[in-house]
């Protein structure tokens, strides 16, 4: 069976026992007939197993080697038997030390049963191999060592292939600037990458693995119960648009892109995908399409003017045309005729001239006033307003012309009506309404200035007169300047008809309306309705801000000037209008920089509300944003850093 050495004769495989341990000895021999394991077998399995075989002696000489074990070493039968075991290993290395190892691990019995070794043979080639040892006793108690030779060169090179795959890969996914992650079924991160992590805000993947995706990831549960749904059938999702919280709170949005992780059997056991981040995208296109919406709304704001202009410039141009003819034709008498001319016939005439010219100046300035409060280049100052002063300023002012048509004026606006005005406009209103009064009041009548508390709180100052009244038909003409309504005086006073479409756009910039009651012979009735007073002791004060430290600093200064005041916190504009709506503050603080939506277009949206269009706001900011924002009656600015004696003023500018 085995081949011989020159030493001694070999023995078949039935005169060796296997050694197991210490204390317990298998022994291969025949059987009986009804158990037999033929040497035939065994002889099989020598020649024709793909792992080399080789059968050393106590001084380890090999004493038999199969044709698998030649093919792996290289050399042939005859070269290997009865020589040396190191005669397999290179020339360069230590064989002493090796047949030393060997000859101690037999006679010990404490040689490695099992392990996996790469070396190099005689002919300088690299091998790896998996070596399994058995020692065996012959009859006469002499030691054999079987070594099975099983090359592995080929797995350890896939192995080594697939660990640099599993590096590679872990490279690319760890550096990877696309966010990549891996998640369970459940909704638990098993993996992400630091681009993952930097997106949604959290310092290390254990972090993110404590996290419930469902609840605390997803803004909205239907969106993620898509993203499941769609996984289960689709088995992938490219490109869908979801919104996301990062851990401070923050929303973002991204695209999706995911497949689903399944075993052999189909089961789904996960979810594996990238995010873009498309948060900046969301918020240029929102933008975009406040611009695009803006420059809608100014187009036909534009149009509306233009056609208006188109109007007035037909109305002035009648009404500047007919004073200058007159102007021109008195001009050309005196010329030819000046010689010609009494002296009270030139006397008649320049009255004649500086009348027209009066008419026309007046009738340019109040254009002039309009075009520049219409088009918000006269700058407003705000202040705390008593209209009863304002009113008895302007009967003084009057009360010559008034005593001289026998018309009496009485202010009843009792003390302490303030508002937040500008008070040179509103003596031009107040100058203007009663200014009208008076041409159309006859002798012995009454022009009087009162207040009327409204059901909402609002309260209105009233400008009433015994006069002949104004046609019902015509009252819907009054405010608008493309009509540019005027009638003459009791006395043959002329208008301009702008006055009262001038007193429009002045209310206006004060967050109030003007409107008007008449009837034929029983006087009329001008009502100026400014914004509600926001009142100490009873108000409720929304801040708007990102930074918790800025809505707490904030709240505690308001606190010390309002004492009993409601604070409602809102950390976006989105919030903060919600609340506007459902809680009606009575003063609104707003930061200026807040995420998706800045604190000029918070204002623009309270402005736009009938419920919150007069709240008065203050507009928080460390940036020059005076330009940016429509100052009126109900809205002012702060700079950062906030000092609370400029805050206290500011606050009871707004506070009565």
């Amino acid at each position: 069976m085995f081949a011989q050495n020159n030493r001694r004769n070999i023995i078949p495989f039935s005169h060796f026992r296997h050694v197991q341990n210490e204390t317990q000895k298998i022994t291969f021999r025949r059987r009986s007939a009804d158990r037999t394991l033929p040497i035939d077998i065994l002889q099989l399995v020598w020649d024709n197993t793909s792992d080399g075989m080789r059968l050393t002696d106590s001084d380890g000489i090999i004493v038999a080697v199969n044709s698998a074990f030649c093919s792996l070493i290289r050399k042939t039968e005859s070269e290997l038997v009865g020589k040396e075991f190191t005669v397999m290993y290179s020339s360069d290395v230590d064989k002493n030390k090796l047949r030393t190892i060997y000859m101690r691990n037999l006679e010990t019995g404490s040689f490695q049963k099992k392990y996996e070794k790469s070396f190099r043979l005689h002919d300088d080639t690299m091998i790896e191999i998996e070596i399994t040892k058995t020692e065996l006793l012959d009859e006469a108690e002499e030691r054999y060592l079987l070594t099975e030779f099983r090359d592995i060169s080929e797995r350890k090179r896939w192995e080594r292939n697939v660990q640099e795959s599993e590096l590679n890969y872990r490279s690319l996914f760890e550096q990877a600037v696309m966010p990549m992650y891996q998640s369970s079924v459940e909704g638990r991160f098993v993996n992400a990458n630091s681009s993952m992590l930097t997106l949604l805000g959290y310092a290390s993947l254990t972090e993110l693995r404590n996290i419930n995706i469902d609840t605390e990831l997803y803004c909205d549960l239907k969106q993620r119960e898509d993203v499941v749904g769609l996984m289960r059938t689709n088995g992938e999702i490219k490109g869908k648009e979801l919104q996301l919280k990062k851990k401070d709170g923050s929303i973002i949005h991204v695209l999706l892109y995911s497949r689903a992780i399944t075993v052999d059997s189909g089961t789904l056991t996960g979810f594996e995908g990238t995010l873009e981040d498309i948060t900046f995208r969301k918020e240029t296109e929102e933008k975009i399409s406040k611009y695009v919406d803006a420059l809608e709304s100014m187009q036909k704001e534009l149009t509306k003017l233009n056609v208006q202009k188109d109007k007035i410039i037909a109305v002035i141009s009648h009404d500047l045309r007919s004073p200058l003819s007159s102007i021109l034709g008195f001009c050309d008498l005196l010329k030819e005729e000046f010689t010609t001319l009494s002296d009270k016939e030139k006397m008649e005439f320049i009255d004649y001239i500086k009348e027209s010219a009066e008419q026309q100046l007046s009738l340019v300035n109040s254009m002039l006033d309009w075009s520049r409060i219409e088009t918000g280049r006269i700058a407003l100052t705000f202040e705390n307003i008593d209209l009863k002063n304002i009113g008895n300023e302007v009967i003084h002012s009057l009360l010559g012309l008034a005593k001289k048509k026998q018309i009496y004026l009485e202010n009843n606006i009792p003390n302490g009506s303030i508002v937040n005005g500008d008070v040179k406009l509103l003596r031009q209103v107040f100058s203007n309404l009663i200014g009208n009064a008076l041409k159309f009041t006859p002798a012995n009548g009454v022009i009087t200035l009162s207040r009327e508390i409204e059901t909402d709180g609002t309260h209105s100052i009233c400008v009433s007169d015994t006069g002949v009244g104004i046609p019902q038909g015509e009252l819907q003409r009054l405010f608008k300047i493309e009509e540019k309504y005027s009638r003459n005086g009791l006395d043959g006073e002329i208008g301009t008809g702008l006055g009262l479409p001038l007193c429009l756009e002045i209310m206006k910039k004060h967050g109030g309306t003007i409107t008007v009651k008449s009837e034929i012979g029983e006087g009329t009735t001008f009502a100026l309705k400014f914004p509600q007073p926001v009142r100490a002791g009873s108000s409720r004060v929304l801040i708007v801000d990102d930074q918790k430290g800025n809505r707490l600093l904030l709240s505690k200064f308001i606190s010390r000037i309002l004492s009993g005041t409601e604070i409602l916190f809102a950390e976006n504009g989105e919030e903060a209008e919600a609340i506007a709506i459902a809680k009606k503050p009575t003063l609104i603080f707003t930061d200026y920089h807040m995420p998706a939506m800045n604190g000029i277009d918070f204002l623009r949206k309270m402005r736009n509300n009938s419920v919150t269009k007069n709240i008065p706001v203050i507009i928080v900011s460390g940036d020059d944003i005076d330009n940016q924002i429509q100052y009126d009656a109900l809205t002012t600015g702060l700079r950062k850093p906030i000092i609370f004696k400029k805050l206290e003023e500011t606050v009871k500018g707004l506070v009565h």
